[in-house]
């Protein structure tokens, strides 16, 4: 028995029929929600019209997932090891493991600055 899914598009607006040449999916978000609408030719393009002028006023918002880089004062792992050394000789208080705080690393550079 052979088995046949046929996709029917509809104007999410008024209801007719569309095929899948005259489809218009528009994706938007309002208040952080996305939403996905199918329109004919004509709906789609009033959508966009009616937005319009809040496009225009409105700042594009940040992209998510992108990050700024980090800014640290940490030192790198290469050098770790002998900054921890340096810092307990010097009796200054710094961890074993983690972040050596920017201060230490700043003392560390400034006593083997060549």
């Amino acid at each position: 028995m052979a088995r046949r899914e046929i996709t029917q598009y509809f104007d999410d607006i008024d209801g007719t029929p569309l095929t899948d040449d005259q489809v218009n999916t528009v994706r938007f978000s309002v208040d952080g929600s996305d939403y996905v609408i199918d329109l004919s030719e004509d709906n789609a393009t009033r959508f966009l019209e009616l937005l319009a002028p809040y496009v225009e006023a409105a700042r594009p918002a940040p992209v998510a997932g992108r990050s700024r880089a980090r800014v640290t004062g940490g030192a790198k792992r290469s050098n770790s090891r002998r900054i921890r050394e340096w810092a307990q000789a010097q009796n200054l208080e710094v961890s074993d493991r983690g972040t050596i705080p920017k201060h230490i690393v700043e003392a560390y550079n400034e006593a083997h600055a060549s």
